[in-house]
């Protein structure tokens, strides 16, 4: 067989990927396919974004890739922007800040946060701080709503409007406020009126007592349902008790169901990506009670377990690449999360290639090492959270900028 795939991911720079066959370094625990680095690109880092102007990367959150514009994009805190990357040609097209929080020193009030493409591919969706949505057209400019309705879009609350996920059929964004106290709530806006039209609160009343906020969610397709991921549910707020998926109904904006989640196979599930076959795929960032970090598959129409995705966890946001099948993972497991000492080595960071199909491990690819030298004694050493991938299988010898592809015994260029 022959392949492409584009993924990218941003610890200061952005990385593409490719199919190839094995080189040398790689990890060997694939089985049809192989992924190998082709292009980096770097970021420019005006410090505007942070406390002190420190011109480093040094604050991100979520990315999303739109494979019918075969674009990424990322909210970039220390920019104050969205990266916006051209998937055909690999580079960075656009840096966009209509007046974006930034990174304040404390991740509960900064932003951009969550961001993704709606209404046909034509608008970008934001979350900011403090609580509000920015609706951004494609080129990244600011989108003149209807009726001169404020844009930004005001969801309340003081702190981050994070992760949020889209209805298609009802034109439906469901968006979490996640750090809001008493309770984190979810928003349902209308992305044709572009008003708020709901409100869900997570106190155990109409939903689950979310005690250590809300993460990704989902849509899916064949139930024509929304999924939140409640990390912890009824619990200290630090993951020890089980988390759950709310199944809400976008009809009546209610909870329909709730899918608890086993503690021992997947502690704090907090990324979600959409699979094949009702499938969703549950990053789980934190440690089980035997200390492991987990991912988890869940049938969607029932709730339950499909396979657990051993030591292949610690992710804030994980990914399905429907053109070519595949789920991915940013991990870095409780090995590579100690706490950085002089001259240690606390392991490395990966992304897990997982076949949707068979649910098996296709390859673990290198991200980052985590050798600390002596001038670093705290903090958590993790650098990569984030992922978004897009790209399709083909099976022919056709140039691609920055990947020559070839019969895969043969190694990409």
């Amino acid at each position: 067989m022959c392949a492409k795939r584009t993924v990218g991911r941003l610890i200061g720079v952005i990385a593409m990927l490719a199919m190839a066959v094995p080189v040398l370094g790689q990890e060997t625990s694939g089985t049809d396919e192989v992924f190998q680095l082709t292009t980096v690109l770097g970021v420019n880092n005006t410090g505007i974004g942070n406390p002190g102007h420190v011109q480093t990367f040094f604050s991100f959150d979520i990315s999303w890739v739109d494979p019918v514009l075969d674009k990424y994009f990322l909210a970039d805190r220390s920019n104050k922007a969205i990266e916006i990357i051209d998937l055909s040609t690999n580079t960075l097209t656009q840096v966009v800040n209509p007046g974006f929080t930034g990174f304040t020193g404390n991740n509960d009030t900064s932003g951009p946060d969550g961001v993704l493409t709606a209404n046909n591919h034509t608008e970008l969706w934001v979350g900011d701080s403090p609580g509000r949505v920015w609706v951004l057209n494609i080129d990244g400019s600011v989108k003149t709503l209807p009726g001169d309705k404020a844009n930004p879009i005001s969801v309340g609350g003081t702190t981050r409007v994070d992760k949020l996920c889209y209805d298609p059929l009802d034109n439906l964004i469901m968006i979490a406020s996640p750090a809001e106290s008493p309770s984190p709530f979810v928003t349902f806006i209308s992305a044709t009126s572009y008003t708020v039209v709901g409100k869900l609160v997570f106190d155990g009343t109409l939903a689950p007592n979310a005690t250590n906020s809300l993460e990704q969610c989902g849509w899916l397709p064949s139930t024509k349902l929304f999924y939140q991921n409640v990390p912890e549910v009824n619990g200290g707020g630090n993951d020890t008790r089980p988390g759950a998926i709310a199944v809400i109904n976008p009809k009546n904006m209610k909870v329909e169901r709730l899918f608890p989640i086993p503690l021992e196979d997947c502690a704090g599930p907090q990324g979600m990506a959409i699979g094949p076959d009702d499938q969703l795929l549950e990053g789980c960032n934190a440690n089980s009670p035997s200390g492991h970090r987990n991912s988890v598959v869940v049938n969607g129409a029932e709730g339950k377990i499909v396979t657990v995705l051993q030591d292949l966890g610690g992710a804030d946001q994980v990914w399905f690449n429907p053109g070519d099948g595949h789920y991915i993972i940013p991990s870095c497991n409780t090995a590579c999360r100690n706490v950085p000492g002089p001259f240690v080595l606390t392991f490395n960071e990966v992304l897990g290639i997982i076949d949707a199909n068979t649910l098996q491990k296709d390859r673990t690819v290198f991200v980052a090492s985590k050798n600390i030298d002596n001038l670093v004694t705290s903090g958590n050493p993790r650098t990569v959270h984030s992922v978004a991938a897009g790209g399709v299988q083909q099976c022919d010898h056709s140039a691609h900028p920055g990947v020559q592809l070839r019969p895969l015994r043969r190694r990409m260029r």
